[in-house]
C-alpha cells in the first residue's frame, strides 16, 4: 500500500509571503504617514501591489510616494478572509467583539486598537486580508524595515 505524507493547510500569508519574497509596499504622504483605516487592526498597512500603494499615495497629493519594505520572515500572521480553519482566531476574536468575520467598524481607532490587542493576544504579529486594497496590517514597526 502507498503511503502519503501528511498535508497541511496553506495560509494566504505563506503564499503571499513566498510569492514576494518578503517584500511589501506601502503609500505615503509627503510627511511619511501612510493611510490605514484601522480595518483589520492597528499598526502599518502594507500591500503586496505596487500599483495600489501607488493609488494610496496619489490620493495624499503632492509629494507622496510609495515605500518598499521587508517583513521579518517568521512573523505570526492570521487570515482575515474568513472562511478557511487559517482564519478562525480571526473569526472568534471579531464574535467576541459583536461582529460578523466581514464586518467593521469602519474608521473607528478604539475597535482597531481593541481587535489588535485581542489578536496580539493570541500571539499574532499581524493580519492579511484577501483584499489587495486592505492589505496586509502588522502591529509593531519593529517587525518591518524600510528597503531603500
Amino acid at each position: 500500500m502507498k503511503q502519503f505524507k501528511a498535508l497541511y493547510e496553506a495560509t494566504m500569508w505563506n503564499f503571499i509571503y513566498k510569492k514576494n519574497k518578503g517584500i511589501f509596499y506601502r503609500g505615503v504622504g509627503k510627511s511619511g504617514q501612510g493611510t490605514g483605516v484601522g480595518i483589520i487592526g492597528a499598526g502599518i498597512y502594507l500591500t503586496w501591489s505596487e500599483s495600489m500603494a501607488d493609488a494610496f499615495a496619489k490620493r495624499q497629493g503632492a509629494g507622496s510616494e510609495v515605500k518598499k519594505y521587508k517583513i521579518k520572515k517568521n512573523v505570526k500572521m492570521v487570515d482575515a478572509g474568513g472562511f478557511a480553519n487559517s482564519d478562525q482566531d480571526f473569526i472568534d476574536v471579531k464574535a467576541m467583539m459583536g461582529f460578523e468575520p466581514h464586518q467593521n467598524a469602519g474608521n473607528d481607532p478604539m475597535f482597531a486598537k481593541m481587535l489588535t490587542s485581542m489578536l496580539k493576544e493570541k500571539g499574532y504579529d499581524g493580519v492579511v486580508h484577501d483584499d489587495v486594497a486592505t492589505g496586509i496590517v502588522i502591529f509593531d514597526k519593529k517587525n518591518v524595515k524600510e528597503v531603500k
